[in-house]
């Protein structure tokens, strides 16, 4: 196979955004932390869901959950997060399945009976995917996790993107089953539980209560640490440190705001995530160092979202050295980005 090196330019991961919001819808959170940043977040989230239900889910998703036009024998299938499987819209509907492939249904990412399906976060698309039935049957009601050795279901060349085994994560019951998505998905998941925390907290008139027992370890009883447990705040920071926001993400976050009428605050502005779980707690969240990932200075798949000062590109990365260590890589016809041991699809999803 024939590999071409190049210079990498940051702005290739934003070159094919066409929609965008500005700073003014985001405008109450500007110098404000702890509890009144998530308290402002809340506010601005509570916009939506905006005329959904849960039958209109299946319509939602040929907004919010298809491949672009633009991907190479993909363009228009669903896009699966639990699967490889390419299913075609509204054809390949559940209904009945036994095994993998074989349809696609509605997936509440944090299982509708830990809240009791309470509305409207029972057909909030914040959560809600696209995913394979037989593999969703296989996640059921289980935690999110980490385990080691544990069971991807397969059907020929269909492969469950996920695994069900015995949790190996700090925090949780080493013998409890968890279900451990493939790192391509993780961040994005994580910032659906960030989403959920902050849209339906305690205490609103459409808050949810976590009383299930697989989620009560996720998601505590009271407000302490905005709603997560010490668990889930370890688990839920790795993966969207490790799993940078993609241009898929952007995408769904675009096409929700034009199904629901509200966004995940956590895609667009992933940094804040830092002021209520992460290293920078308790400090005040400003726009004068945020990069939003709708931003010409954001690397999608690279950055996270946060400059010390300046307007150099490269002070939005994880890694300062990432631009210079990057390299465009030629494999039989499809151009894809390397950083270190990390690869990325010409749009910015990290696909290892």
């Amino acid at each position: 196979m024939q590999k071409h090196f190049y210079t990498f330019l940051a702005f290739i991961f934003f070159a094919q955004l066409s929609w965008a919001i500005d700073q003014t819808y985001y405008s109450t959170i500007d110098n404000t932390k702890e509890t009144t940043l998530r308290d402002n977040l809340y506010t601005i989230t509570a916009s939506g869901p905006k005329d959904m239900s849960y039958a209109k889910l299946w319509t939602a998703y040929a907004t919010t959950d298809v491949y672009p036009a633009d991907s190479v024998g993909k363009a228009g299938k669903i896009w699966d997060m639990y699967s490889n499987v390419l299913f075609t819209y509204s054809k390949n509907q559940c209904g009945n399945y036994s095994d993998v492939g074989d349809c696609y249904n509605r997936e509440h990412s944090l299982p509708k009976s830990w809240f009791n399906e309470k509305t409207p976060a029972y057909y909030d698309l914040g959560h809600i995917v696209p995913t394979d039935g037989k593999v969703n049957n296989q996640r059921s009601n289980y935690a999110f996790g980490e385990c080691a050795n544990g069971t991807r279901l397969k059907n020929g060349s269909n492969v469950a993107t996920g695994k069900l085994g015995k949790s190996t994560f700090p925090g949780y019951t080493s013998y409890a089953n968890v279900f451990e998505p493939d790192d391509q998905y993780k961040g994005d998941f994580a910032r659906m539980y960030m989403y959920m925390i902050v849209r339906y907290k305690k205490g609103n008139k459409d808050g949810v209560s976590i009383s299930a027992d697989d989620g009560t370890k996720m998601f505590n009883t009271t407000d302490t640490h905005y709603g997560l447990t010490d668990y889930s705040i370890a688990l839920l920071m790795k993966w969207h440190r490790l799993d940078p926001v993609s241009r898929k993400e952007v995408d769904r976050n675009n096409g929700m705001q034009q199904v629901q009428n509200n966004r995940n605050p956590f895609i667009d502005y992933p940094i804040l995530a830092e002021f209520l779980w992460g290293n920078r707690a308790g400090q005040v969240f400003s726009f004068n160092n945020a990069i939003a990932s709708f931003d010409p200075e954001f690397v999608l798949g690279v950055s996270d979202g946060w400059k010390e000062g300046g307007t150099n590109p490269e002070e939005a990365l994880d890694t300062p050295n990432s631009a210079a260590n990057a390299r465009k890589v030629l494999i039989e016809g499809q151009l894809y980005i390397v950083i270190d041991d990390q690869i990325f699809n010409i749009m910015g999803q990290q696909i290892k």
